[in-house]
């Protein structure tokens, strides 16, 4: 098996999407790059070098002395002059295209990387966007057209954090050469094809219109508290966190981390959901009807 090279850069971040790759488990995350011979060149948190070393390493990658199979970056992109200064002088914006035109897969880790997220809302001074998506319009810092060595776009894996299994799993796909299918948002559909409602340990009380009108109650948690798992799309309550809970198991509602539009088209958080988007009842329509069709030719 050959070694791909790695490289993971960092923007406009908390930290929190490499804290929770960092502590994935079964297998952890450096057993996973050694198993699947996965060469890191960099991490930010993971990596011992530093200032003038990680530069040449950088530019040994751009000029390509060193290839770049993987590059993964972390955190929303400034567009604005002035904001967002990287090693050498350069933009973080620079650095991004640099590196994904050498990609050969590129991949945006978190809901800032992805759509621009928190540091994107509003007043938004650093212009902050995205990789190749600006909330839900497509164009973003690599803008709409962009294609990695592979063919590919930016494969999006938003979340706030994002799970680590979504991560590890999307890059070994590619490492065993297994199809990536992408959503409209460039997610990769198997983890963002279902929504969070599905698996909910309080699906049972949403059917029966039982809804928590605060913490202490037990019931649905869309109505008073607004949660948002009908509408965002992620396997949170199938593939659960640690292997053990959820944001909605946990007794919080979610505040839809995944979607396009986070932070600020989910505010305020405790807004009431229980109207359905017009898509979601077109899709609940169309599985009626294929089910009836099913059962009458049956």
């Amino acid at each position: 098996m050959q070694e791909l090279n790695l490289i993971w850069i960092q923007g406009e971040t908390c930290d929190g999407d490499s804290m929770s790759v960092i502590d994935a488990t079964n297998p952890d995350f450096l057993t996973f790059l050694e198993r699947y011979k996965i060469n890191l060149l960099y991490h930010p948190t993971l990596s011992p070098i530093y200032g003038d070393e990680a530069t040449k390493l950088f530019n040994k990658c751009l000029s390509g002395k060193t290839q770049v199979d993987i590059f993964i970056f972390e955190g929303a992109i400034p567009m604005n002059e002035g904001y967002g200064d990287f090693m050498g002088g350069k933009s973080v914006r620079k650095f991004v295209e640099n590196f994904a035109s050498k990609a050969q897969v590129t991949i945006a880790i978190g809901t800032c990387a992805c759509f621009g997220g928190i540091p994107a809302a509003e007043p938004n001074e650093s212009g902050s966007v995205g990789l190749q998506f600006s909330k839900r319009e497509k164009g973003g810092a690599l803008g709409k057209d962009y294609m990695s060595g592979l063919g590919f776009p930016v494969i999006n894996i938003p979340g706030c954090p994002t799970h680590p299994d979504w991560v590890i799993n999307t890059i070994l796909s590619f490492r065993l050469g297994k199809p990536v299918v992408l959503d409209e948002f460039n997610r990769p559909k198997d983890y963002f094809g279902e929504t969070v409602h599905r698996g909910c340990k309080l699906c049972e009380y949403h059917e029966r219109g039982l809804w928590a009108k605060d913490f202490t109650e037990v019931g649905c948690l869309a109505s008073s508290l607004g949660c948002k798992g009908r509408t965002t799309n992620a396997d949170c309550n199938i593939r659960l966190w640690n292997g053990v809970s959820s944001c909605t198991r946990s007794g919080s509602p979610c505040i839809g981390c995944c979607d396009p539009g986070f932070p600020e088209s989910m505010l305020p958080f405790n807004k009431e959901t229980l109207n359905l988007p017009p898509s979601v009842l077109e899709e609940v329509n169309e599985r009626k009807q294929i089910l009836a069709e099913d059962i009458k030719n049956a």
